[in-house]
């Protein structure tokens, strides 16, 4: 069996995705399907040492319904976010999906918001509006 190195899942990282990894109804042969299945293994290892590197600060320790449980909801939020992306790149007529998108896409989330901003080059963040609110 051929192993598939972690350059090869980088470059399956940046080429992006055209959906879930994994669709039961569909029996559509995908050349990629390997390399989306390890990455998606990839994905739910790093959740699991991220999960348990966090109950050893806490002093606490996670059972493996929950780890399987966090990675599940991980990867399927990631996937949604993935779609999501998609979908607004599109919209704008756009085929590449750009820091806009990604501020679009978690807007509702205040602190994922902040994390996004503090990791955007200063140029790229957008400037609060300067003109005066109306009150009533």
């Amino acid at each position: 069996a051929h192993m598939i190195d972690d350059d090869e899942l980088d470059d399956l990282v940046l080429q992006g995705h055209g959906g879930a990894i994994a669709d039961p109804d569909c029996h559509v042969d995908d050349p990629n399907e390997k390399k989306k299945e390890k990455l998606n293994a990839r994905l739910k290892c790093e959740v699991v040492k991220i999960a348990e590197e966090a109950s050893r600060e806490y002093g606490v320790r996670i059972s493996p319904k929950f780890a399987q449980c966090l990675t599940e909801l991980t990867s399927t939020y990631v996937h949604t976010l993935a779609d999501d992306l998609a979908a607004f790149a599109q919209h704008r007529k756009g085929k590449v999906i750009t820091h806009d998108d990604v501020l679009l896409a978690v807007r509702k989330m205040p602190s994922v918001l902040d994390g996004v901003h503090a990791v955007l080059p200063p140029d790229l963040v957008a400037k609060k509006s300067r003109q005066p609110k109306l009150t009533l």
